[in-house]
């Protein structure tokens, strides 16, 4: 049985590995203990609020369920922001500090360690990848599907989208560490992550602005993707046979990616610390 107490201070700890520039900057400025994990934990909860408040009201205008290109768009955004977020995160919470070997001595069981940094890279992607819950959720509502129905669909697909990104950025994380070219620029490869996360939601307002309407005010859509068509079409017909698909190959495709995660990059980590 897994002790809130043990698993609330190995949160802080694996709190400040997330994010090392952020952390520096609140020491210098007098922050420690208590008072630094709960700003630290502050900034997720301002990150998602910007995060729905620059996107959501603006998309709030979008009537995603006409615009497959619009909807496809966006979704790609989002979903390059949480995997550019994702392999920061992961990078720094499992790999970068070389912490695992420091638990020995302490009284730790190893799923409270693993489910602290789990937790952390969870809490550090959700509030980039968050406006997707509200895409799903919009395009489902104006696509006539019941309200109820919608947010469960919306959640659902929201939580296997999250799942895939981890664990696919998890083996990409995994695969990058046995490179000798990036242990010898690490610190370089991280900011350009930092710096594509940015560019992306530049380039994300651009296009927002660029594309919400045209000169007689109607909304004009932009070429779709082709690849995420299929989730569209489990938003707009969701009894279709291509959106009942969608969900079975999702499915699978986060079964194998799980066992990939835990063969290769869990394996690894447990050998690690034990």
């Amino acid at each position: 049985m897994m002790h809130k107490s043990q698993l609330r201070v190995l949160l802080a700890v694996n709190l400040r590995l997330l994010n090392p520039q952020l952390t520096d900057r609140l020491r210098k400025k007098g922050a420690s203990g208590s008072a630094l994990s709960k700003k630290l934990m502050r900034q997720f909860y301002l990150n998602a609020l910007m995060f729905l408040g620059i996107y959501g009201l603006t998309m709030l205008a979008f009537d995603f369920s006409k615009l497959p290109g619009m909807f496809t768009f966006y979704v790609a955004l989002f979903i390059l922001l949480g995997v550019s977020q994702s392999i920061s995160g992961i990078y720094n919470v499992f790999f970068a500090g070389n912490d695992l070997v420091e638990y020995l001595p302490l009284p730790f069981r190893n799923q409270e360690i693993f489910m602290s940094k789990i937790l952390v890279v969870i809490f550090n992607t959700v509030p980039f990848t968050i406006p997707l819950l509200l895409i799903f959720i919009m395009t489902a509502t104006r696509a006539g599907i019941f309200v109820v129905l919608g947010v469960l669909m919306a959640v659902l697909m929201y939580g296997l989208i999250l799942s895939l990104l981890l664990c696919l950025c998890a083996l990409i994380v995994f695969g990058l560490t046995k490179l000798t070219v990036f242990r010898t620029h690490q610190k370089m490869v991280m900011n350009v992550m930092l710096g594509l996360n940015a560019v992306l939601v530049l380039v994300g307002l651009y296009f927002m602005n660029r594309g919400s309407s045209s000169d007689t005010g109607t909304q004009v859509d932009r070429a779709a993707l082709p690849l995420l068509i299929p989730i569209f079409k489990v938003f707009t017909t969701p009894l279709t046979m291509t959106s009942l698909l969608t969900w079975a190959s999702l499915i699978v495709i986060s079964l194998i990616l799980f066992a990939l995660t835990g063969r290769f990059v869990l394996t690894h980590l447990v050998e690690q610390l034990t």
